[in-house]
């Protein structure tokens, strides 16, 4: 009996380990995407929320009666994570026609300390930011254009003027 030779597996747990590395090798591709897929979607609905929140407060000042200037910076402080620079604001009011029962949305301009909106309209914040896909490398077909690499997000929000 020779005790200086490497003991072997045997036979079948040999056969096992073939069997385990080809099954990972087609399954770990879809868990990767998976993966990625998953951490995308996240960072995704990571802006949507900010998106929503700057255009909330927005509104929201808009509705107490703030300057055009001081609701785009109310925007840009709430939109906190956000590449500010790219992100898009369109301030607007809207008044109620009861005759054609049709909502006439006019861009939003200021009185001397207040917004021009009168009380009672509505104060449309929509906000336009291109997310750029981390997995963009990935999944080129996601952008909003062929190997474009971003998605934009659009986010309004709505408040009657006081």
């Amino acid at each position: 009996m020779n005790h200086s030779a490497q003991p072997t597996l045997p036979r079948k747990l040999r056969e096992n380990l073939g069997t385990v590395t080809v099954e990972f090798a087609l399954v770990a591709p879809l868990l990767l995407v998976l993966l990625f897929g998953i951490a995308e979607f996240g960072l995704l609905f990571k802006d949507l929320l900010m998106l929503n929140n700057a255009a909330q407060e927005g509104s929201r000042a808009g509705a107490l009666g703030a300057t055009t200037v001081t609701i785009g910076d109310t925007v840009l402080s709430a939109a906190t994570g956000l590449a500010t620079e790219n992100l898009s604001v369109t301030q607007e009011y809207g008044i109620y026609n009861e005759e054609t029962q049709i909502w006439t949305w006019m861009t939003l301009g200021d009185h001397e300390y207040f917004n021009d909106a009168p009380t009672g309209a509505q104060i449309r914040i929509t906000l336009d930011y291109p997310h750029t896909l981390v997995t963009a490398g990935l999944f080129p077909q996601l952008g909003d254009e062929e190997g474009g690499g971003t998605v934009t997000l659009a986010a309004a929000s709505v408040m009657r003027r006081e």
